[in-house]
């Protein structure tokens, strides 16, 4: 027996054996699903037009190239002394090279010859393949795997400041093919812009979508902002997610792709290509934004509307109707009561209607103005409100007399006989909160933030308040206990607003008097309106939520 600890062992055979084994693997192992088309099963697939993409595809990337990090005899091979890596040092096919790591990751048929074209006011080059791909489209015919950063897809040519993405480059070959075509025409010959080979006429049930899909997509669809998902994903809704992920058709590794809202097969009648069953999705999502969106009808009517006849949900309940978006998470809530019956100190004009004598959000907001989204007037009203005015403010005027709202003092909430002014309290809340009941859970805010009433007077005091800190977010475990346990330790209630600091955590804003409870009172007294007794220093102060300093 040999004993390998004494027989030497030079490294460059040990890559040898390497590259050997790796060869043999590549050329025995049977292709991945989708490989590259054939050199003699080309029919049709030189088509400038065809595109041909396969079923898989890599995600754009950035940072640095991650060849960089590869041993150049990986490629190239062993290399004489002196002698530098270079295309001539390549295996005769260079297409099986790349296919060693991206065996299905081609986006335009390989093995090909392509179709004369001018090579004028080129300032690039793009090289056919050697060996026995001479002449023909090669993976290294657009990528430049030596690229010191990583452009998407380690293109030739990468311009980001180009509208055409990453598909700029195919306009150097293609030079009229695409323009004014559509993959989704229907016509059996454009199914090669996104499919190597014909698909199935009568396609598979119902499955979830293939994420690698989705670099066809981004082949001509390249540059959406993130803006472009905004108001349109039903799936932010939780109740709407986990109904979706029963079924498992709309999600492709636990993420949402291109073809979880699109059909890229959908008829030329579909709104941008937009699935049934994600419209079906989309009119009970409480996450997404009907407004200005035609092919979303179905989230407020019952029927899409035609002329007269345009039936609402919920019974007609324009109030219900709203706030099934608007009284949760995933849209603002109203700033303004409604289901009340205005005042006599308020006057409402003729156009601002009421229903059943009450305020209801179609007092302020005219839906049908959304029916000319297309008009750029129309789009400088984006709350579509019955009037428009030069501020927000001066709609609120349209009802509310001015000079009412002049040198108004919320917190003088009491009149000469004691008694709670109501109006007052709805200057903030939303509806008049019950007096005797502690805790935050039964408060109603007009805005989301009640912070927002604050600063309004007293600005200056969200990001360094007090002792040079910012308060105003949520606390930790440790402060949280102490909140929650103030009452029966130092009998002051310090008020958590959905689980944060708020003004009124540490200042009671109301005049004494109001609150009936002791420990939600305190505080009331005082002319800074703290809770808690302010004493020779600061700490006085914070030991109902610091109680261990």
């Amino acid at each position: 027996m040999i004993d390998m600890r004494e027989t030497p062992y030079p490294e460059s055979h040990g890559r040898l054996l390497l590259i050997l084994v790796v060869l043999l693997l590549t050329l025995f192992l049977p292709p991945a699903n989708g490989a590259t088309v054939p050199a003699g099963d080309t029919a049709g697939m030189n088509d400038p037009a065809a595109g041909a993409l396969s079923n898989d595809a890599p995600p754009a990337g950035s940072g640095p190239d991650p060849h960089g990090r590869l041993d150049c005899a990986e490629c190239h091979g062993e290399q004489t002394a002196g002698q530098s890596p270079s295309a001539t040092t390549l295996p005769a096919d260079d297409v099986q090279l790349c296919q060693g790591c991206h065996p299905v990751a081609h986006l335009h048929p390989l093995g090909v010859a392509p179709q004369p074209w001018s090579v004028q006011e080129k300032d690039f080059p793009l090289p056919l393949g050697k060996g026995i791909q001479e002449g023909r489209i090669v993976c290294l015919t657009c990528h430049m795997i030596h690229r010191n950063d990583q452009n998407p897809y380690l293109l030739r040519e990468f311009d980001p400041r180009d509208g055409r993405g990453r598909n700029a480059l195919c306009f150097h070959c293609h030079l009229d093919q695409f323009p004014g075509k559509s993959p989704h025409s229907g016509d059996t010959a454009d199914c090669k812009f996104c499919h190597v080979s014909l698909p199935q006429q009568n396609p598979p049930p119902a499955a979830p979508p293939d994420a690698h899909m989705q670099a066809a997509c981004l082949l001509c669809h390249s540059n959406l902002p993130d803006a472009h998902f905004a108001g349109v994903n039903p799936f932010l809704d939780e109740t709407v997610k986990q109904e979706t992920l029963k079924g498992q058709i709309f999600f492709a590794d636990g993420r949402v792709v291109c073809t979880s809202c699109h059909s890229p097969h959908a008829g030329r009648d579909d709104k941008f290509l937009l699935r049934p069953d994600y419209l079906a999705l989309a009119k009970d999502s409480r996450a997404m934004n009907p407004h200005r969106r035609n092919y979303l009808c179905l989230s407020c009517h019952l029927a899409k509307p035609v002329k007269e006849q345009a039936p609402l949900r919920d019974g007609g309940d324009t109030v219900k109707l709203c706030n099934r978006c608007h009284h949760s998470e995933y849209a603002r809530p109203d700033i303004h009561p409604v289901e009340i019956k205005p005042s006599h100190n308020v006057r409402i004009p003729e156009d601002l209607p009421l229903q059943d004598e009450q305020l209801t959000c179609a007092t302020c907001h005219d839906s049908l103005l959304q029916m000319s989204c297309q008009n750029d007037a129309a789009r400088g009203n984006p709350y579509f409100l019955r009037r428009k005015t030069e501020s927000r403010n001066a709609f609120c005027f349209l009802c509310h007399i001015a000079e009412s709202y002049k040198r108004l003092n919320p917190h003088k909430q009491l009149n000469e006989q004691g008694e709670i002014v109501e109006k007052t309290c709805l200057f903030c809340h939303a509806a008049i909160p019950d007096v005797n009941y502690i805790g935050p859970e039964r408060v109603s805010f007009i805005v989301q933030d009640p912070n927002e009433y604050c600063i309004g007077c007293h600005p200056g005091f969200t990001g360094n308040h007090p002792a040079g800190v910012n308060h105003l977010v949520a606390p930790s475990p440790k402060i949280k206990a102490a909140v929650r346990t103030s009452v029966q330790r130092i009998g002051v209630e310090l008020p958590l607003y959905k689980g944060k600091i708020i003004c009124a955590t540490c200042h009671n804003p109301h005049q004494e008097g109001v609150i009936k409870i002791d420990a939600a009172a305190t505080g009331t007294e005082r002319a800074n309106k703290l809770r808690l007794k302010p004493g020779r220093n600061l700490s006085t102060e914070c030991i109902g939520c610091h109680w261990d300093k």
